[in-house]
């Protein structure tokens, strides 16, 4: 279904088009149509076993930071259009042109540079800090496309033009959401939940939102909520070009869904951005140029970014459809300006429809939703999911002694740690005991090696998985027998995900928790480094002044973190802090003849930081963390159990309407 194309958005939901996706199921599933059990594989085991092997030889080069190659798809900008009379050809140009890229390994000035075209014209170049990790890819033989995405200056200015690169994927597909050339509601339905039926409860609210109602569902962990918006966002953009802005309490949790719904979309040609704090420049330049020209689909939101940026989402970037996920924490952070406020700005927003999602609706929550969000429909699913069980085994001294133990049992398992070089250490250490059956998984993976372990764990070659919160959505395997939380999560949401990853073939399955203080004093640690608190940001604005010539720095963040030693604070923490310092006009950061630079800005009087986008989403995250530690660590293992089993609703009132 193209945009443009109108079709029908009824349920059931068409299923014709599942035949074209059979040969590509076919190595998932065995000839009954249902995932293979852990250690019953159709796959060669010395095909597995190369491929498990390459993933440990290699893990030094996973653990790596990522550059600009390793993404399939990134923004940026055309540096040198000033030049040779470009600026004639770009002011001819408009958004969504497609330009050609063109290898130039024998430019005298860079071997790796990357020149941009427009037909046969010359426009400019990719940077220099991109080109340099490129061209060895592109020289690999690997293809990329570039269009426009914005178009900048003019009149007294010079014109610029940014750009959406994205690589020509031309290997083997592994999953349904990487084949769609002309996609249509039965394949975005498959691209997320493969042949799984659409619940009752799911159908209920897909009703409601297609006869125009504000809904609200309450539906317990792994009972699908995350399908009851993806599935209308995406028909919705592909059918006729309606947006849908998603919000999420934290921006941790909006970046996960941001990644998620990106990845099993991919291939649809839906335009998918995400939108908070912790976004560098460049993914900020471009996502601010889709909101001006209007050339979005899909945005994952905080609530400060909602709040501080509604002036944004005006003429061609209305959304017609708001998610509010967690939406429980219109009463549990009604005291965070931004949910105070959100009510308000929706309405600003020219009160689109309204979908609300939550697995905790008790009187007080349900009643606030409803009435601040204008709810005229619900949907309460009370299923109860009891055969899922919490093992507590939390202070666990030696942890992996206990994985080596648990899995000599067989059955499927996901072990889930906060860190990459943890999920690569717990599992080299369980291999020694299970060999190839154990594998890792975090975001520094390539994409076909992402795929790979996630065809592997499906088919059963591979039946436990250590991995990151990056490993689970799409998988939805119903016989995963055992989730481990061998670390503490961030926060309920993650918390309740990664444990409704268990069991959901209805058989009886464990949660363990093998977390601890030491995991809370850690988490609290990488919590303060990314989101200062003011009392740092104080002594940081401070510190970095006193470095300065004249009003002006020219040091990396990780010498100024080495210089400056301030306690809890490193390079990412001076890199958070002088982004917040630039968008309160505290500081400009700019490039010149010596390389990047700060400079110190005059100011009129005192500066309230705490009115900044990027320091309220870093405090609504500490706080939640709070919250969520003294709940995991001192509540009884019951009632944890009851958190993960089941929803949390209203009493007295119907469960549909």
């Amino acid at each position: 279904m193209s945009k443009g194309k109108k079709a029908a958005n009824k349920l059931p939901l068409p299923t014709a088009s599942e035949a074209a996706f059979e040969k590509l199921l076919a190595s998932f599933l065995d000839p009954a149509g249902a995932p293979r059990s852990a250690g019953e594989t159709s796959l060669p085991q010395a095909e597995r076993d190369e491929f498990v092997t390459r993933l440990y030889d290699e893990r030094a080069k996973f653990l790596a930071p990522r550059t600009i190659a390793d993404s399939p798809r990134f923004n940026t900008k055309i540096v040198g259009t000033s030049f040779e009379g470009r600026q004639d050809i770009v002011a001819g140009l408009s958004v969504g042109v497609e330009l050609a890229l063109e290898r130039q390994p024998s430019n005298e000035h860079d071997p790796n540079a990357i020149a941009v075209l427009f037909g046969n014209l010359p426009l400019g170049y990719i940077k220099r800090e991109h080109a340099v990790h490129l061209a060895p890819v592109i020289d690999s033989g690997v293809a990329y496309r570039c269009f426009i995405s914005a178009l900048t200056g003019g009149g007294e200015l010079h014109r610029g033009v940014n750009i959406v690169v994205e690589q020509v994927r031309q290997t083997a597909v592994l999953s349904s959401a990487n084949a769609i050339i002309d996609a249509d509601a039965a394949m975005v339905q498959h691209a997320l939940i493969g042949d799984r039926p659409v619940r009752e409860a799911q159908r209920a609210v897909l009703e409601r939102l297609e006869n125009g109602k504000n809904a609200l569902a309450v539906l317990g962990t792994g009972r699908g909520k995350s399908f009851c918006f993806q599935y209308p966002a995406a028909v919705r953009a592909l059918d006729s070009g309606q947006k849908t802005i998603a919000v999420y309490p934290l921006r941790a949790l909006a970046n996960d869904q941001y990644e998620a719904v990106r990845r099993r979309f991919e291939g649809f040609g839906l335009r998918i951005f995400r939108a908070n704090g912790s976004i560098d420049a460049e993914e900020r330049t471009a996502l601010f140029d889709a909101l001006s020209s209007g050339t979005w689909d899909l945005i994952f939101a905080t609530p400060e970014f909602l709040q501080f940026h509604r002036d944004a989402f005006s003429q061609s970037s209305r959304p017609s459809l708001i998610v509010v996920d967690e939406a429980h924490h219109l009463f549990e952070s009604k005291h965070r300006a931004a949910y105070g406020r959100i009510a308000a700005v929706i309405a600003e927003l020219g009160s689109p429809q309204v979908l609300a999602l939550t697995a905790t609706a008790g009187d007080d929550a349900f009643a606030q939703i409803t009435r601040e969000l204008a709810i005229e429909s619900w949907v309460i699913d009370p299923t109860v999911r009891d055969n899922l069980h919490i093992v507590d085994a939390r202070e666990t001294s030696n942890k992996v002694a206990y994985l080596r133990e648990l899995f000599a049992e067989p059955g499927r398992a996901i072990v889930y740690c906060n860190s990459r070089d943890e999920t690569v250490k717990v599992s080299d250490e369980l291999r020694k005991t299970y060999g190839n059956e154990i594998i890792y998984y975090h975001a520094g993976l390539g994409h076909e090696e992402r795929l790979g372990v996630e065809r592997y764990f499906r088919d059963g070659g591979v039946r436990v998985v250590v991995a990151t919160t990056a490993f689970g959505e799409g998988i939805d395997l119903p016989d995963i027998r055992n989730v481990v939380l061998y670390h503490m999560n961030f926060n309920f949401t993650e918390f309740n995900q990664q444990a409704g990853r268990a069991g959901r073939d209805d058989a009886p399955a464990r949660i363990h928790l093998l977390f601890g203080e030491r995991d809370r004093s850690l988490n609290e640690y990488l919590i303060d480094a990314e989101a200062p608190t003011l009392a740092t940001l104080r002594e940081i604005y401070k510190g970095v002044r006193g470095l300065s010539r004249n009003g002006v720095v020219h040091m990396p963040a990780v010498e100024m973190a080495r210089t400056l030693d301030i306690p809890k604070t490193n390079e990412k923490t001076i890199g958070a802090a002088l982004r917040i310092f630039e968008e309160s006009n505290l500081i400009e950061i700019g490039t010149d003849e010596d390389g990047r630079f700060i400079r110190f800005l005059p100011t009129d009087g005192r500066v309230d930081l705490t009115k900044n986008e990027r320091f309220a989403e870093g405090e609504a995250e500490r706080e939640n963390f709070a919250r969520f530690s003294e709940f995991a660590l001192k509540r009884s293992p019951e009632t944890l159990e009851a958190v993960i089993n089941r929803p949390i609703y209203p009493r007295n009132v119907p469960l549909t309407r």
